[in-house]
Parts: structure tokens; C-alpha cells; sequence
């Protein structure tokens, strides 16, 4: 009995370490995400950078781990105008003020999820305080078609380093769950 009472805790320690954070996923289903060759960023300057206050390092560690993970993937980066897509993102700090001129501006609705045009393959969460979330837009429609939120909690005593490595791991992981598929429907207002 105490065999298997060992053997079943070591299990359960070994699959806790080996598991990755979860990470929430949903994505409009009218979308046709297999023609995207192309993404962009935001401006500094632009309206979209007044949803949050973030420190330049943190926000140039984002968007080079944005950078990094759509090469990855095989996306060019492209000027805004001739973009397929926009990615976009938000360090949720608890300020639900910012979160939802943030949702505004890239015009995602948490209560639409209901819809049968959002699908998810992972279970979504709701955001909490220390997420990253990264919503990809379609410019053509100025609203978010994919949404992904990580659990990032970043400490204030990190060191920049380990501050990056977290930022690259979510961003990669959030990124990977990108659909694949041919969603075969025109996106309708």
C-alpha cells in the first residue's frame, strides 16, 4: 500500500514540473487564418499604446519575443497598412480601467464568447492580475479574430534576464496555439 501511495505522489510531482502554464485560447471561426503571411505591430505613438503604461524594456521585450515567435512561425513583419494581421498585447496589472479601453481598442468582447463564432480548443479564463495577453486583429475590420491569455506573473525583484525568458516562454507558448486549419466562412460585421 505504501508502494503505491509513493509511486502515485511521485507522479502526480513529476506531471506538476513537466506541465507548462495554461494557457487560454479563443479565435473567431469566420476568420480564414491560413491566408496570414503577414503581422505588424502598433506604433509607439499610436492610440493603442495609451490602453497600458508600460516600461519601455518591458515593452521591447514583448514585441522581440512577438518578433521572434511569428519568424518562427514563418510570418513576415510588415508595415501596418499592408499587414495581414496586427498583434497586439496587454499586461494585465489589475487596472480593469486600462483592460477594457484596451478590449476597446482592439474591440474583443468577453461576453460574445458565447457566440458560435468564437471557438476554443483549450478551455479560456477569464484574465487575472499579472497576465499577458496577445489578441492578433484583422485590420481589415480593426477587431480582435484570436485571443490568447498567460499567466505571466512577473516579480519586481526579477532580474531583467529572467524577466525576458518569461516573456519569450509565454509569448512562444501563447503563439503555438495559432489555428492551422482553413476556417472557411467570411467574417461579417
Amino acid at each position: 500500500m505504501l508502494k503505491v501511495f509513493i509511486t502515485s505522489l511521485l507522479i502526480i510531482l513529476i506531471s506538476a514540473c513537466s506541465s507548462s502554464k495554461k494557457t487560454g485560447v479563443v479565435y473567431h471561426d469566420r476568420f480564414d487564418f491560413s491566408t496570414v503571411k503577414s503581422y505588424s505591430l502598433y506604433d509607439h505613438n499610436s492610440a493603442f499604446s495609451e490602453t497600458q503604461s508600460l516600461l519601455d524594456a518591458r515593452r521591447n521585450a514583448i514585441e522581440i519575443a512577438i518578433e521572434r515567435a511569428m519568424a518562427n512561425k514563418k510570418f513576415s513583419y510588415a508595415d501596418v497598412e499592408q499587414a495581414d494581421v496586427i498583434v497586439t498585447y496587454h499586461l494585465f496589472n489589475g487596472n480593469r480601467g486600462d483592460y477594457a479601453k484596451y478590449n476597446k481598442s482592439v474591440r474583443f468582447c468577453a461576453h460574445c464568447l458565447r457566440a458560435t463564432t468564437w471557438k476554443t480548443d483549450k478551455e479560456y479564463k477569464s484574465v487575472s492580475r499579472g497576465s499577458l495577453v496577445l489578441d492578433i486583429v484583422d485590420p481589415k475590420k480593426n477587431r480582435s479574430v484570436w485571443r490568447s491569455t498567460y499567466p505571466l506573473n512577473l516579480k519586481v525583484k526579477e532580474n531583467s534576464a529572467t524577466t525576458n525568458n518569461k516573456i519569450k516562454e509565454a509569448v512562444a507558448t501563447m503563439l503555438a496555439q495559432y489555428p492551422q486549419a482553413n476556417v472557411k466562412a467570411p467574417l461579417t460585421n
